[in-house]
């Protein structure tokens, strides 16, 4: 059987339930609140900043990370040849010791 809510229905709540309650509704109040102040903030950022410093940001940034890998790529490519450097002074020396104890 359902019971219909009307202004003469009790409900009973302890403290410790409303002392939950009302530090909920503090609590999301206060990240609504930062929130929106770091919202306005970062429009502010957005307004104070002009097209031609985030284009400069961006070619460097865009610079940088081309610099970046291809030093990481040129690297990788000279391990490769030191270790066939070291391969071929292995073998110069297998072949000059053969030469010179015939």
């Amino acid at each position: 059987m359902a019971k219909k809510l009307s202004e003469d229905t009790e409900v009973k709540l302890d403290l410790k339930t409303i002392a939950m309650l009302v530090g909920g509704a503090i609590s999301f109040a206060s990240m609504w609140f930062t929130l929106q102040g770091e919202i306005q903030d970062l429009n502010n950022k957005i307004d104070n900043f002009s097209g031609e410093e985030f284009v400069q940001k961006m070619e460097f940034q865009l610079k940088d990370e081309l610099v970046r890998s291809t030093i990481i790529q040129i690297e990788k490519s000279t391990e490769g040849l030191k270790e066939d450097i070291i391969d071929n002074k292995e073998s110069i020396k297998e072949l000059e010791n053969k030469v010179y104890k015939k």
